[in-house]
């Protein structure tokens, strides 16, 4: 048997590889920026935001170091704007178990506390009535998340912040390329944070992008992203440096220019991932609502060991095996990790629970391609029966 591992990255199919622009696409803004000296601040940005916004439909975008960062500000911003007699009272944030731990982390960062709540169990996004039933005197607000590029219920869930008198936030950081009831995600809610690391399908290396429909919260983040300044070397509310530099904002432009090709390609290979893995017992795909449009940021997939024969951790080590590279988000979930457990030790989150043991992301980006993705499922399939002996997935390519 060849080696299982192949090429630069150790494997044969890695998890992921950015999906670039050619470098010639990037080449004349890079020689510009050099030239100018401008390094941050720039045009660049400038385009950026314009760009998106126009992209997402929205009133305002705010191009910010990272996602993370962009959560954790706009988190500040809000509780900025709370009336003083109220803030106080005001420090709980509603947020699902089964998320990315930047979330929690920046709602830590804000001077808050996460309140941890459970996720539906097809589309694992956070639960509406879950949320309703967690709203109360002390919630700021309530932070969502479009579970790897699967849309949330806004519908639903804006319909309980309303009732409660608090606003919307959304993790979008899997966001670019998934669209809600037709339309591109980013306009529901008082804003949504999106991601360009290097696993989304627009990158800057890292940054984030949020969009707000609010103008007060699009001037509160620009400010928050240069320490707080006014402009007039003063500060109200203390921020800190969440300028994105604007070489990355020149590589966003490119790879947002061709984000529509990027999200068909994911689609078709999700479609080959669904296809290989119809009807085999015990193995159970993200649902996708069919009036909306996953972006795919991953392709993740519900292991039940007593219909499919054997555990995940199997499965994983299996695919490792002949070169195929898996990840197991998100385990452990978020309220049992020692970092926030201490805000609810005695949280009862099966259905977060069985997710976070059972779930398992397949090999997407820029190298696989619908075969690759055929013949992944094959493997899968080949594993439930006892082995994988004969089985060999072809390495993957560069993508682009």
């Amino acid at each position: 048997m060849t080696s299982p591992r192949d090429g630069h990255t150790g494997w044969r199919v890695p998890f992921v590889r950015p999906d670039l622009p050619p470098f010639d696409a990037i080449e004349p803004a890079f020689r510009r920026i050099h030239a100018s000296g401008i390094l941050t601040k720039g045009a660049e940005l400038t385009a950026l935001e314009s760009e998106a916004a126009r992209f997402l439909g929205v009133d305002d975008v705010v191009a910010v170091s990272s996602c993370s960062i962009g959560l954790a500000l706009a988190l500040r911003a809000l509780r900025a704007e709370r009336p003083a007699a109220e803030a106080p009272a005001r420090t709980e944030v509603v947020v699902p178990s089964f998320i990315f731990l930047a979330a929690p982390a920046a709602i830590e960062w804000a001077g808050l506390t996460p309140v941890f709540v459970e996720v539906d169990p097809g589309h694992w996004t956070i639960d509406p009535a879950a949320v309703a039933a967690a709203l109360g005197p002390r919630t700021l607000a309530v932070l969502a998340c479009h579970t790897f590029g699967c849309p949330c219920d806004t519908d639903a869930l804006e319909s309980a912040c309303a009732a409660a008198g608090v606003p919307l936030l959304v993790d979008a950081a899997h966001g670019l390329g998934c669209r809600r009831r037709g339309h591109h995600v980013g306009g529901e809610g008082l804003a949504q944070v999106f991601s360009l690391s290097p696993t989304k399908l627009v990158c800057a290396g890292e940054g984030g992008l949020v969009a707000t429909n609010s103008r007060t919260m699009a001037e509160s983040l620009r400010q928050l992203r240069e320490y707080g300044n006014d402009g007039h070397y003063d500060c109200v509310v203390p921020g800190l440096n969440g300028r994105l530099p604007e070489m990355a904002a020149a590589l966003a432009r490119a790879s947002l220019a061709r984000l529509p090709e990027v999200a068909a390609r994911r689609a078709a290979v999700a479609a080959a991932y669904s296809h290989g893995l119809a009807g085999l017992p015990g193995i159970s795909p993200q649902a996708i609502d069919s009036r909306d449009s996953s972006s795919w940021k991953d392709y993740s997939i519900l292991v039940d060991p007593r219909r499919f024969g054997v555990d995940r951790g199997h499965l994983r080590r299996e695919l490792a095996r002949i070169g195929v590279d898996t990840r197991t988000y998100y385990d452990p979930p978020c309220h049992a990790m020692p970092a926030f457990r201490r805000h609810r030790p005695d949280a009862q989150l099966p259905i977060t629970d069985r997710l976070a043991a059972g779930s398992l992301s397949l090999p997407m980006g820029a190298h696989v391609t619908e075969g690759i993705a055929a013949e992944i499922a094959g493997v899968i399939a080949a594993a439930r029966r006892g082995s994988i002996a004969g089985h060999r997935v072809a390495p993957a390519g560069r993508g682009g």
